[in-house]
């Protein structure tokens, strides 16, 4: 009974296809059926003038609209849309583009791209995710109206493939970044700028600045850090002198004097991580805050202004943008709970990436 079925279909089959194609195609067999069928498709371009007005030339002659439609490349619904045209008004002209047509941007899109840009100074992503909260605008109009009026800035270093391995801690307070900065920005210029980010979610816990880039106040901006965000688990620092003693407290000399940094962290239990000599990739993550500090705090009367903009409001893009999530909410929902510290008692060292 299946036999009789397939039998069945495959009769009906190849009478309809011996009707479409006629008698003279009655030895096609259906996969040449399916390849013709195909290419007819995609025998679609765009035409020139002078093969416009030769195709018109052939239909007036008596040729039929697939034959001149296989001659120049294009569909026959193509001709016979351009034979309908020529019928009616007696020329048919060029399309400039095919599909469908493409409208510019209002000038009240315009202007609204141009404020975002100009309150915050971020890329086309930060701006058509800002916007987008409240109008409905597509993220390509943003770049063709940012990059009409000059502020996208192309760079070959977005391009280009980063050969050093991501890291990110799975939760908050697992590890904090520190480092000190000098200030380029005019009304802090010359001061030294100290900043504690949290690895997980790129939070700012401490930003201060001061005239000395010394271990003590090394200790002041970390007070006031623990202060408002609990105690980390560790601390990544580079090997400044204000971060490790002399002597190297690795090195089996008994020599070292720690620093009042490092005593402050023997003190409160959180180990103190360096990163190798030569290498601010290994603190990337504070290198790259210290870029977008300069290039925005301009926007913002402070320094603790521009902290609460980054942390509440700024969309980070190694969080969930899509999803509008800022550094102080991945801070929260990251956080280790006593379920999670009893389970695994190395959550600090718990890797998004493991």
């Amino acid at each position: 009974m299946q036999v009789g079925r397939i039998y069945e279909f495959r009769h009906v089959f190849r009478h309809s296809i011996v009707q479409k194609l006629g008698p003279s195609k009655i030895k096609l067999n259906i996969k040449d059926y399916f390849t013709l069928h195909r290419s007819k498709k995609k025998m679609t371009k765009r035409l020139t003038a002078k093969a416009i007005r030769y195709a018109m030339e052939q239909l007036k002659k008596g040729k039929s609209t697939s034959e001149v439609a296989t001659e120049i490349g294009v569909t026959t619904r193509h001709v016979r849309r351009l034979w309908k045209e020529f019928c009616l008004t007696g020329s048919a002209h060029v399309h400039k583009t095919l599909g469908r047509p493409t409208s510019g941007p209002s000038p009240d899109e315009v202007q609204r791209v141009l404020d975002a840009h100009k309150h915050e100074d971020v890329g086309v992503v930060r701006v058509a995710m800002n916007l987008r909260k409240n109008h409905d605008i597509s993220y390509a109009k943003v770049y063709r109206i940012m990059n009409d009026n000059g502020l996208v800035i192309p760079s070959s270093a977005k391009s280009k493939r980063r050969k050093w391995i991501r890291y990110e801690r799975k939760h908050s307070n697992s590890m904090w970044h520190t480092d000190w900065h000098v200030m380029k920005d005019t009304r802090f210029q010359g001061l030294n700028l100290i900043t504690y980010i949290d690895d997980a979610s790129r939070c700012v816990t401490c930003a201060m600045v001061f005239k000395e880039a010394t271990s003590e106040n090394a200790v002041i901006a970390l007070r006031q850090a623990i202060k408002g965000f609990g105690t980390p688990a560790t601390i990544l620092s580079d090997n400044g002198s204000c971060f490790v003693g002399r002597g190297g407290r690795k090195k089996e000399t008994g020599t070292w004097t720690p620093t009042s940094f490092e005593n402050e962290l023997l003190n409160l239990g959180i180990e103190l991580i360096n990163s190798r000599p030569y290498h601010p990739q290994t603190n990337g993550k504070l290198e790259r805050f210290h870029r977008s500090i300069e290039a925005e705090i301009h926007h913002y009367e402070s320094l603790s202004e521009y902290i609460e903009y980054y942390n509440e409001r700024r969309l980070h893009f190694s969080l969930d943008i899509h999803n509008y999530e800022t550094p102080l909410k991945a801070f929260s929902a990251k956080k280790a709970t006593d379920a999670i510290r009893r389970k695994y008692p190395e959550w600090m060292e718990i890797d998004t990436n493991d």
